[in-house]
């Protein structure tokens, strides 16, 4: 017996083109094979999916995609000078992401290129990280007040049945935001990642501000029309109104506004207005991307608020829009309405 390696053996599979043509098609990949013009010489059904609406077209040159760091005409061109690509992940302005790899074959001079449609792997693990970052800012408040009031207790503030249920009060109702916020943000995340969207329902607002405007040392004014309504989900919208109110209380000076107002038959706005000093105008633009602070971290905050309340608007079929200047901000949450008719 050889004491050399035994070398692995290639192997051919001598099928019909039709067949082969069929298994390609089966797979969930895109594959093209392009020539050294870029001129597409055969594409797959999971190509023409991936390409759509494009359109792939044999003897066309190779259409160039647009992502949001480079495009795909030049990738495939420098497969026929380095002769393989590894795995990129490429991220479309649509949300769309695939990873591209090819190889070159100098024999039959084309190239063969591969797309795969990772969006929903990639939803549901930015959905998870997510989760993660916008439970830590979440939590941290109703952390501390249970965490205050617990230590009150015990410096002996539990020996006086008025105190003693007073700061009992202060956990309970900490301990219920914490339920409300960790509903909110799963059903945020769900959606999200594309599992399932929030469930809307018919959720009266003047209740529902009122209560947010109570909340914390600084009260705030509301002004709403009784039979004002929308169509949400009422954690959800809870905890968008928590962290729009927070944000203004931190920012703006004296009298926080909740004004609610008709935008046509079919959206109803809610305002939070305050009367701090403005955004400048370079942060107005990016203000809802994470871990920006206008006021930086000297605000209080950590720039997380703000984007969970506008991703938050989205997933329930609204917007968020902010207008600022030197005499305060504008903080208007449009979303669909619902007719509050009265029993």
């Amino acid at each position: 017996m050889s004491s050399r390696a035994a070398r692995p053996s290639t192997v051919r599979l001598n099928l019909p083109r039709e067949e082969l043509e069929w298994i390609l098609d089966w797979l969930p990949s895109g594959i093209v094979a392009v020539d050294s013009d870029l001129i597409v010489r055969y594409f797959n059904l999971a190509a023409q999916r991936h390409f759509h609406p494009t359109p792939l077209r044999i003897g066309a040159p190779l259409p160039d995609l647009g992502f949001e760091e480079e495009r795909l005409r030049p990738l495939v061109s420098a497969l026929f000078v380095h002769g393989v690509a590894g795995a990129r992940e490429l991220r479309c302005e649509n949300g769309q992401t695939f990873v591209f790899d090819g190889v070159m074959s100098s024999h039959a001079g084309r190239a063969i290129l591969r797309l795969d449609d990772v969006t929903a792997r990639t939803r549901r693990l930015r959905a998870g990280r997510d989760f993660i970052i916008n439970a830590a800012h979440e939590f941290l408040s109703p952390l501390t007040a249970i965490a205050g009031a617990a230590a009150v207790l015990q410096d002996g503030a539990k020996e006086v049945p008025e105190t003693r249920d007073r700061f009992l009060a202060h956990i309970a109702d900490a301990a219920n935001r914490l339920i409300s916020v960790s509903r909110a943000l799963l059903v945020l995340a769900r959606a999200e990642a594309g599992v399932e969207p929030p469930r809307l329902e018919l959720v009266p607002l003047l209740p529902l501000l009122e209560e947010v405007s109570s909340a914390g040392a600084d009260g705030a004014s509301v002004r709403c029309p009784s039979d004002a309504a929308v169509l949400a989900d009422v954690d959800l919208l809870r905890a968008v109104l928590t962290n729009l109110v927070e944000n203004a209380k931190r920012h703006g000076r004296g009298e926080i506004e909740l004004l609610v107002d008709d935008v046509g038959s079919r959206t109803v706005a809610i305002d939070i207005v305050d009367r701090g000093g403005g955004i400048l105008p370079e942060y107005l633009e990016l203000i809802t991307e994470r871990f920006v602070s206008a006021a930086g971290r000297d605000s209080g905050g950590f720039g997380i608020g703000l984007s969970i309340a506008a991703r938050a608007a989205d997933v329930l079929g609204g917007t968020l829009k902010v207008d600022s200047s030197a005499e305060g901000t504008r903080m208007r949450l449009e979303l669909p309405s619902a007719l509050l008719i009265p029993a």
